[in-house]
């Protein structure tokens, strides 16, 4: 018989592997889709951290295979800004009531997403204030909602961003989101030396797979998926907002 104990990390192994090929395939959706069972598994702060570790990881290691893509020009303007956008979000955290600052951001992005898919044809200049603003967003919203990718994705929506080079930028931006939130934090997992090797080996497997079917997936068809987890990142943190009120 499996030991009980094993369960919740055997619940948290597959929620990595479903993550990290998002990850992959797509460019983001680890935290959307890993989060939500890691704090089932391991407790809501435990849970949390270790989708704030293995997240880093994943995006570190995407990055790796699909460097050549990354577009530094716009990494210049979406990373900083979301290193700021962290700020005034900790702020307002300890400010306004969670569900009521949820809501409010997350009908802001479903709004900009709507609006950004309705008018695919008016494209917003590449300046510098609006990649600063879509970072910003993205570091706001990763520290008042937890899901720092609709705000990113506003921006590349809105400016046509070319899939890759977005799939790969993205990576850096969400990594040091991710150090941003430990050390926001001050805080690191506890998961056994066991727990740590299973989890990292599901990272790599996950990634793997995801690389194949990336491969299958190109330009147009993979946007569509990043809108969609996108749009599921921002209704969940909508509803998650209505039912604290």
């Amino acid at each position: 018989m499996i030991d009980p104990q094993w369960w919740p990390l055997g619940l948290a192994a597959l929620a990595v592997l479903a993550g990290a090929v998002s990850v992959r395939t797509t460019g983001m959706g680890f935290a959307l889709l890993s989060s939500p069972f890691l704090v089932m598994a391991l407790g809501p702060f435990e849970g949390i951290l270790v989708t704030n570790v293995c997240g880093i990881v994943a995006a570190l290691l995407n990055l790796i295979v699909i460097h050549r893509d990354l577009d530094w020009r716009r990494a210049a303007k979406v990373v900083p800004a979301g290193i700021v956008g962290t700020v005034p979000g900790a702020l307002l955290v300890l400010w306004l009531p969670a569900p009521v600052l949820a809501i409010t951001i997350s009908l802001l992005v479903i709004a900009g997403l709507l609006f950004t898919i309705v008018s695919r044809s008016l494209q917003v200049p590449n300046s510098f204030w609006v990649g600063a603003g879509g970072g910003f967003a993205s570091g706001l919203m990763t520290v008042t909602a937890g899901v720092g990718g609709p705000g990113l994705v506003v921006y590349a929506l809105a400016t046509q961003w070319e899939h890759r080079s977005f799939a790969a930028t993205a990576q850096l931006h969400f990594a040091v989101l991710g150090v941003a939130a430990l050390l926001t934090k001050g805080a690191l997992p506890t998961l056994p030396v066991t727990g740590w090797a299973l989890l990292l080996g599901m990272l790599v497997v996950g990634l793997i797979g995801g690389n194949a079917l990336a491969r299958r997936v190109h330009g147009a068809r993979a946007m569509q998926w990043v809108i969609v987890i996108a749009m599921a990142g921002a209704t969940l943190s909508l509803i998650q907002g209505l039912v604290q009120l």
